[in-house]
């Protein structure tokens, strides 16, 4: 069989990436009674496309005889390094590809990084890969769909809570001021700051909306976009996280189903979300990592591809 060759990922590349995505999904996705994913692809581009553009020295491919098999991606936000991707044409599975792949993105063993890893429940070898370099499962993660009962209403927000929405430049950007409050909290809940992640969300479409009290201090953020998808979410105080959760599901009225990836641990999410109707679908995704970094009782990331 002729020899693989390893390269950095470029542009032109994010096409067949989503290829080989779909490809392997949909390879085991009908044995566990799942929907095999759709063929269109517009969002995973325009996120590979944010992955390779902030960290392109993490966003590598494999090849043979110069077709694309494999390919992978992460992302490092201050000490944390979290792998967002890594997916085998199922033909190219069970050789080593995807442990030769992160051999060359992981972090050196002598810096002080943690390892987080977002991972399909249904790949008991995947999941297994990743133990071994530390990132050991430890939550689940559930896609909830749907939209909330005709009689349900939303738990409120504490009295003098003011909702305001983010206002935005075209290219994501906003203000100064809010962007240095919107650090400070997820330095705080997330352990991280991630600016370009919250442009990212907001360049796809995402509505930004910051919690405040009273004298104006930041108490939370929430994203809703008008397709449906909600997050993320970052509270200072657990007790919001429901309330915040159910302002953002009834803020915009999406043409179809809403749908979050809830962590097990953000109870407040996940409980306001199946009191107002909706359901869990599909198989969980395992949140792994290498030691603590996030309070996800406070905390719903972006994807399970991106904190």
């Amino acid at each position: 069989m002729t020899a693989l060759t390893y390269r950095p990922a470029a542009d032109a590349d994010l096409d067949a990436c989503g290829q080989i995505w779909r490809a392997a999904l949909n390879d085991y996705l009908p044995r566990v009674g799942q929907r095999e994913m759709p063929s269109e692809l517009g969002p995973l581009r325009r996120l590979h496309a944010h992955l390779l553009a902030t960290d392109p020295e993490r966003f590598w491919v494999a090849e043979r005889r110069g077709r694309i098999v494999a390919f992978t991606a992460a992302v490092e936000r201050g000490h944390v390094w979290f792998l967002s991707m890594l997916f085998v044409e199922p033909a190219e599975q069970g050789a080593g590809l995807g442990r030769a792949l992160l051999s060359r993105i992981l972090p050196s063993a002598a810096t002080e990084r943690v390892l987080a890893v977002g991972s399909d429940s249904a790949q008991p070898i995947s999941n297994g890969l990743y133990a071994r370099l530390g990132m050991l499962p430890r939550m689940p993660v559930w896609l909830v769909v749907g939209r909330p009962t005709a009689d349900w209403r939303p738990p409120p927000l504490p009295d003098g809570t003011r909702v305001e929405a983010m206002g935005r430049a075209p290219d994501g950007e906003v203000e100064r001021d809010l962007q240095a409050s919107l650090d400070r909290l997820d330095r705080e809940v997330v352990g991280i700051v991630r600016p370009q992640d919250h442009a990212y969300v907001r360049r796809d479409g995402r509505l930004g909306f910051v919690y405040r009290d009273g004298p104006g201090e930041l108490l939370g953020y929430g994203y809703a976009a008008p397709s449906g998808r909600i997050s993320p979410i970052a509270v200072r105080d657990a007790d919001l996280l429901g309330p915040v959760t159910g302002h953002l599901l009834t803020a915009l009225e999406p043409p179809g189903a809403s749908a979050i990836w809830a962590p097990g641990g953000s109870d407040g999410a996940l409980s306001t979300l199946l009191d107002a109707g909706l359901r869990l679908e599909g198989v969980p995704i395992l949140f792994g990592w290498s030691r603590p970094f996030a309070d996800f009782a406070r905390f719903v990331p972006i994807s399970p591809a991106l904190l």
